[in-house]
């Protein structure tokens, strides 16, 4: 019996042991299982509440209760800044935000007041004009008698070195002479294909120092292709003037003034040579060309569309050898574009990239002003003042070879 008892007492031991380790496991499994339940609805996003709620009235610092991941993350969004420490938004915060809120509100009702006031002073211009109460003169007659004091304004760095007219492959481009007033000027125009053929014409104004040609016809790269190549590849003819004082032309660069004329002067003459369409002329430019194209079109000069890449609205933002205070008030007017859209009488694109570099800033501000219902802005998303250019030259050519009406958006893709 004792050893019986002796053995038995061991087992229940043993028993009793594995039952409580077994409690034990089971214990620590729930265990577990509270834990992961705990962890999986911590992570499960919450639902976001917005605007979170508020603290106590006797809450000193926070404005807000503690947010949680999601209402932080719309705190950034709306520009709030959350305080790290106590995960809530401060009453300091809080106000600054309404404040710049009740700024931005305020100024959203200024600027709806005044286009409402500019639409109605619009709209009463019209009245008149189309009765004939006011007549708009165009850049040309605005000019009618008129001298350009340039030279009174210029620095020292204006009168440059003569650079010799370039040479480009004969079978692209041929020299053409032209009169502009009593100037004899040079160009440069795509020769006669032969066989009778008429061409469509483009004639291009380079930017930066438009009154001189250097290597204009070497295509660069996508980022900046500044050759408008597109239309002569496209099957196009070409016109590339070179202005008084440029190259070894003769005369006074005259910075957007005498220039005018001399552009009119080259495409009167081109639209004589034989093969060229003269009811399909067209005139683009590119920075400062385009300023050139954007004047030369207010001017009234009959084409049949022009292409103004990156031009600026008022001359006096160019960094440019001329002190421009030097000059009337007037006179620097006669020169900036946004004055004289209305004088366009030809379908004109204004176009340019929205990325910087770009004078985005000056297409905005020619698109606000008045301007004649033959006036349409282009902004390229995706694109600066540069690789704007192969795109959509490559695009406006396509069209333009096809007879096509030209089809642009307002806000372009690239």
């Amino acid at each position: 019996m004792r050893g019986q008892k002796g053995r038995i007492l061991p087992a229940i031991a043993v028993l009793l042991l594995v039952a409580f380790v077994g409690m034990k496991m089971t214990s620590r499994g729930w265990m577990s299982l509270d834990k992961l339940k705990d962890r999986v609805e911590a992570e499960r996003p919450m639902p976001l509440v917005w605007p979170p709620a508020l603290a106590a009235a006797d809450e000193g610092f926070c404005h807000t209760v503690k947010l949680n991941l999601a209402q932080i993350d719309k705190a950034q969004e709306e520009g709030l800044a959350v305080d790290k420490s106590r995960r809530c938004i401060s009453r300091t915060t809080m106000a600054e935000y309404e404040a710049e809120k009740a700024r931005h509100a305020a100024a959203r009702r200024a600027n709806a007041a005044r286009r409402e006031e500019q639409a109605q002073i619009e709209k009463t211009v019209e009245q008149q004009i189309s009765t004939g109460a006011i007549t708009l003169q165009n850049l040309l007659q605005a000019r009618a008698g008129l001298q350009t004091q340039i030279v009174t304004a210029l620095l020292p760095n204006a009168r440059t070195a003569i650079a010799p007219m370039p040479q480009p492959p004969a079978q692209w481009f041929v020299p053409m002479s032209y009169a502009s007033g009593n100037l004899q000027l040079k160009a440069f125009v795509t020769p006669d294909p032969g066989g009778g053929r008429k061409l469509p014409l483009m004639v291009w104004l380079t930017g930066g120092d438009s009154n001189t040609l250097g290597d204009f016809w070497t295509e660069g790269a996508a980022a900046n292709d500044q050759s408008a190549a597109a239309f002569r590849k496209a099957g196009m003819a070409m016109l590339f003037p070179a202005l008084r004082g440029g190259n070894d032309n003769p005369g006074q660069r005259e910075y957007f003034w005498g220039e005018v004329q001399d552009v009119a002067a080259a495409i009167l003459q081109a639209a004589q040579l034989p093969y060229v369409d003269a009811s399909r002329i067209y005139l683009g430019g590119h920075s400062t060309g385009a300023t050139l194209a954007l004047l030369t079109a207010s001017a009234g000069l009959p084409v049949q569309g022009v292409f103004a890449f990156g031009p600026v609205d008022d001359i006096s933002g160019y960094d440019w050898p001329v002190k421009w205070g030097q000059l009337p008030v007037e006179e620097r007017r006669l020169r900036s574009p946004m004055y004289w859209l209305h004088g366009i009488k030809s379908p004109t694109w204004i176009i340019e990239g929205s990325k910087r570099p770009s004078n985005i800033n000056s297409l905005d501000n020619l698109c606000a002003v008045r301007k004649s219902e033959h006036v349409h802005c282009v902004t390229v998303h995706g694109s600066d003042h540069f690789s704007v250019l192969q795109p959509m030259t490559r695009r406006i050519a396509s069209q333009l070879v096809m007879g096509q009406p030209v089809q642009l958006q307002r806000d372009e893709k690239l």
